[in-house]
């Protein structure tokens, strides 16, 4: 006769807290079976329909719907469904009062344990009519599915190895994951077409392959494929033809394809270390949908030089430095090398290198600055590699503009700014400069006062301020005293007087703040 289990629905907001409790226990063994999970009460209603649980065991306080009104819900809806409740130690008010929809227990988060839980779950199931007949000893078999999901979720397992080689008769491996893009609770459809599918391949084509479904998380359908050690050949190319026909009928966005394995203990980090960073990968082959993992070396490519890009904005040679981000971007499409976390956190950062060049030097950068935030949340979003080279292609534009626009100063004047700039800390004087580029004295000062919108000692004193501000908050070791003379004061006092003038606050006040 088949056995009857309990079916239970675990709803909480946190994924580690489903995680937790869905691997807790052995729950086949102990007669019950987790049939779905959901973050919030939404999803958890839509699963109801299609799973019928027995038990939901939920959380309160959630986004979307809470709790209160999933319980609500169900109990008008479904009223022979039972509800535990999941609450922290200042939830208990806000608990007691769902009692009143028909709540049949609770249980304190901080007082989840295997023991305490599985009590409170055994004495609701007896409540359940149709489940007054089942077993509840503890002596139930694992369950290939249950071992598996273990071994997946990195969750130490024992088990006997007769359950797992009674349904694998090779000896290799492969996993094999679909990306839907949906929610879990959504995909039910396309898990059945993929199946299916499959199924009718390998019965046409007399693959020596068989496989198992395992837990569909986060939009991935997980396939285990078991094939003998010339299987790998067949297996590609029916990954071949299902995903031909998927993308047609629209059922999956991609398809990935692990190494093959002869160990199942390392199912869990061919998942999670390889098959997921291959499928974040998949934003650097746009084209190229369909994943397969030799299991090979991956090539390194060529690394930004950030310290040649750096220098260049720093002597204004914005076209240079431009042209080499721009490459290196280009060079991006199609290689493995990088996450695609690292490259748009990098990205971001050589945006924001320009913008503070751009405005260092004092060109018309305000707008491009403002507009900082929404390049970031372009690029943070965006989900091919062609997508954010085409957002620094505009942002690299605008930029151009800015320096173009050159704050109405002429190649000479370029070149007595950056000598300021790097000889700020010294006793330099406007006559010095002056004598440096062949200049009258007083003609410089005019000069300086025609293509710049500060004076020589106004742009002077902010360069000097500028960088005793980062001076004071990088190098906390270092007195007020020795950073004025580091920045070229020698009377103290009157570094504090400029500072406080520039900056509003005294250099010790902007210190602390």
């Amino acid at each position: 006769m088949e056995t009857t289990f309990c079916k239970i629905v675990v709803v909480d907001d946190e994924m580690l807290v489903r995680q937790g409790i869905i691997h807790l226990l052995d729950w086949e063994g102990e007669g019950f079976q987790i049939v779905g999970e959901a973050s919030n009460g939404r999803e958890a209603f839509e699963l109801i329909e299609s799973q019928r649980p027995h038990i939901i065991l939920t959380d309160i306080v959630m986004p979307v719907m809470d709790g209160e009104e999933l319980i609500r819900l169900v109990k008008g809806m479904y009223p022979d469904i039972e509800v535990i409740v999941l609450s922290s130690f200042s939830e208990f008010e806000y608990v007691r009062s769902t009692f009143q929809s028909g709540v049949a227990d609770y249980i304190l988060k901080p007082r989840l344990d295997a023991a305490s839980l599985l009590a409170v779950l055994k004495k609701t199931a007896q409540r359940i009519p149709v489940l007054q007949q089942v077993d509840w000893r503890n002596d139930k078999r694992q369950s290939a599915d249950y071992i598996l999901d273990k071994l997946i979720s990195g969750y130490p397992v024992e088990y006997e190895a007769e359950v797992l080689q009674g349904i694998f008769p090779y000896a290799d491996f492969a996993l094999v994951i679909a990306e839907t893009g949906e929610e879990a609770a959504s995909v039910g459809r396309k898990e059945e077409w993929l199946e299916n599918s499959i199924r009718s391949l390998l019965q046409s084509g007399g693959m020596p392959l068989v496989f198992r479904r395992l837990s569909t998380v986060e939009g991935h359908v997980r396939l285990l494929f078991n094939l003998n050690v010339d299987g790998r050949e067949a297996l590609i190319r029916m990954a071949e033809q299902v995903f031909a026909a998927g993308i047609r009928a629209h059922m999956f966005q991609s398809l990935a394809v692990s190494r093959s394995l002869t160990d199942l203990e390392q199912l869990h980090t061919v998942y999670s270390q390889e098959l997921m960073k291959l499928l974040d990968h998949r934003f650097f082959l746009p084209e190229h949908s369909l994943l397969v993992d030799s299991g090979g070396e991956v090539q390194q490519g060529a690394a930004f030089d950030q310290d040649a890009f750096a220098a260049e904005l720093n002597r204004q040679e914005f076209d240079q430095a431009f042209a080499r981000l721009s490459a290196y971007v280009s060079s991006m499409s199609g290689r493995r090398d990088t996450g695609v976390s690292e490259f748009k956190s990098f990205l971001c950062h050589s945006i924001f290198q320009v913008i503070g060049m751009l405005l260092h030097f004092h060109y018309e950068a305000k707008a491009l600055d403002e507009s900082k935030y929404e390049y970031f949340r372009s690029i943070h979003e965006a989900r091919h590699i062609s997508e954010t080279e085409a957002r620094l292609i505009q942002f690299l534009q605008d930029a151009t503009e800015c320096f173009m626009k050159n704050r109405g100063g002429t190649p000479a004047m370029q070149k007595i700014l950056l000598y300021i700039d790097e000889n700020y800390s010294r006793q330099i004087t406007l006559t010095e400069v002056a004598k440096e580029f062949h200049f009258n004295p007083s003609y410089l000062s005019n000069y300086f006062a025609l293509h710049n919108k500060e004076g020589f000692n106004e742009y002077l004193n902010r360069a000097r301020i500028e960088k005793a501000c980062l001076l004071l908050k990088e190098s906390p070791d270092l007195s007020i005293s020795e950073i004025s003379s580091l920045v070229g004061y020698s009377d103290h006092s009157y570094f504090t007087r400029v500072f406080r003038k520039l900056m509003a606050v005294s250099p010790s006040q902007y210190r602390k703040g």
